[in-house]
């Protein structure tokens, strides 16, 4: 019978291993597709290394092009760390982990629309942590981004609206922000929500929603802080990179153009495949309205359309390509 048990067991052992190889296999060779697709078989890339070619003849230039692309690693230090601290209730793990499982979250985003999937990348990665929790924990950081991302690009559309309406959207978008932060300093109300769980689930998602109340007020702060920092640098890269393409705008002129593009990408739902171009064409169109509401009448649209790509080269497709070596740390089954 003991003999009969521990067969079993090496047995069981055996198929778990090989499942997750395959699992592993089958997430390389996805991500290695959907980037082929996206860089490789891919004419707006084309596009982009055809304007580079012919716009960068300045030594100026090429600053802002490498500076932008050096920001690259301290945006994803930042949201690093910020998953880490997100993720200190349920598992500690050292920043190194937490830096592999942004990168493979990144890669793992490829696979959604919208690039909802990144928390897969990163629940894997922990050892012995409950991963629903986590999953929780991750969506923390997510509000806490999207509280920028809306704050950000709501301030930046009440200058594309005529004078004579600004006042009142300025009045409704305060009330919005304002409980936007309040919602998030009180995540906790989120437990309430339960009682559309059905009654028979309701007792463990009490265990799982218990992850809204793990952080003080002023850990949501510096998680609210961190998600600011991050968005700034974000937003910046694009500003070194219009510059690059000899925009005629100040930072703060770039901002307000820059932010409202965020927002509409994070509202509009588009498959990975199409990103750059969905991205493109929404630059565009804000980045025209808005040099005309300044009075430039020159045409940027191929400018325009080679920053936001190389903006997504470098914050994206880069740390993607990274990810995929990061996948042989992740864990699909436990002992």
């Amino acid at each position: 019978m003991l003999l009969n048990m521990l067969t079993f067991k090496l047995h069981r052992a055996k198929i778990v291993k090989i499942a997750e190889i395959a699992i592993k296999i089958i997430f390389v060779i996805l991500g290695c597709w959907i980037l082929y697709k996206k860089l490789i078989y891919n004419k707006d890339i084309y596009e982009l290394w055809n304007t580079l070619k012919t716009s960068f003849t300045t030594k100026r230039q090429i600053f802002l092009i490498i500076t932008a692309l050096f920001l690259m690693p301290l945006n994803i230090t930042l949201e690093a760390i910020k998953w880490q601290k997100l993720i200190l209730p349920i598992e500690k793990i050292s920043f190194k982990r937490a830096f592999t499982a942004i990168l493979t979250g990144i890669t793992s985003g490829m696979f959604f629309p919208n690039r909802t999937g990144d928390f897969l990348g990163r629940i894997f990665m922990l050892e012995k942590g409950n991963r629903i929790k986590a999953t929780l924990a991750t969506m923390i950081g997510n509000l806490a981004q999207m509280v920028i991302t809306i704050s950000f690009g709501c301030i930046a559309s009440i200058f594309f609206v005529p004078q004579k309406y600004a006042i009142i959207l300025t009045i409704i978008i305060a009330l919005i922000i304002t409980f936007l932060i309040y919602l998030f300093f009180n995540i906790k109300i989120l437990k309430r929500l339960q009682f559309i769980i059905p009654k028979r689930f309701r007792q463990k998602s009490e265990k799982y929603a218990s992850v809204f109340s793990q952080y003080s007020k002023k850990e949501l702060k510096n998680i609210l802080l961190m998600s600011l920092t991050r968005y700034l640098l974000y937003s910046f890269q694009f500003v070194l990179l219009i510059w690059a393409f000899n925009m005629p705008l100040t930072y703060i002129k770039s901002m307000i153009p820059i932010s409202l593009t965020f927002l509409i990408m994070m509202i509009i739902p588009f498959i990975t495949i199409f990103e750059i171009a969905v991205r493109g064409s929404v630059s565009i169109i804000i980045f025209e309205k808005w040099l005309i509401i300044c009075g430039i009448n020159s045409s940027f649209d191929l400018m325009i359309f080679s920053a936001n790509t190389l903006l997504w080269f470098f914050n994206l497709a880069i740390p993607a390509i990274l990810g995929i070596f990061g996948v042989c740390q992740l864990k699909f089954f436990r002992k």
